[in-house]
């Protein structure tokens, strides 16, 4: 059987497989959330621009504070299931941690608390230049901790889930 050029799902063209496209950095500089999700839809009316973004973010949204020198990691795995004779994917499932410096005492306590860590939370990193954002859509966050001497905590907002990542994970590059 001779090969055959693959096929993509609606909306998705070859362009979008390019390398430049699939490499970047975690582009965040600041931190920012909301309650509640939004929908494919309304990720790409409401940061079509880094206006639009802008008036977003300072209507609906609170910032947190600033990345941390290393901001952290995500990472999506998937479990693979062995057959006598092929590997067959089975459930992904899905990390991200965020790492956050010059957070006050009442910061930490809010986010211990139940209106953060058990509401449905979306986190927007944002890059310095406004250009370029990752959401972390709709999830649920841990947040755990450790003190300074000056007053000011660091923590790391965590979060897990099981399934795809679209709908979850969104990165907005090139605004302008």
């Amino acid at each position: 059987m001779a090969l055959s050029a693959p096929t993509y799902p609606s909306g998705m063209t070859n362009a979008d497989l390019l390398f430049s496209t699939l490499v970047d950095t975690f582009i965040a500089d600041e931190v920012f959330y909301g309650i509640g999700h939004y929908t494919a839809e309304e990720v790409g009316t409401k940061f079509a621009t880094k206006s639009a973004m802008a008036t977003e973010l300072n209507t609906y949204c609170k910032q947190i504070g600033e990345l941390a020198e290393k901001p952290g990691k995500t990472d999506s795995k998937i479990n693979k299931l062995k057959t006598r004779n092929y590997q067959i994917p089975g459930k992904r499932t899905s990390t991200v941690e965020l790492t956050l410096n010059g957070i006050s005492a009442k910061q930490k306590d809010y986010f211990e608390g139940t209106l953060f860590s058990g509401a449905e939370v979306t986190i927007i990193c944002v890059s310095k230049e406004r250009d370029r954002a990752t959401i972390f859509n709709g999830m649920r966050w841990t947040v755990d901790w450790s003190g300074e001497a000056d007053g000011l905590w660091t923590v790391v907002i965590s979060t897990e889930f099981s399934g795809t990542t679209n709908g979850k994970v969104f990165l907005i590059k090139g605004l302008t």
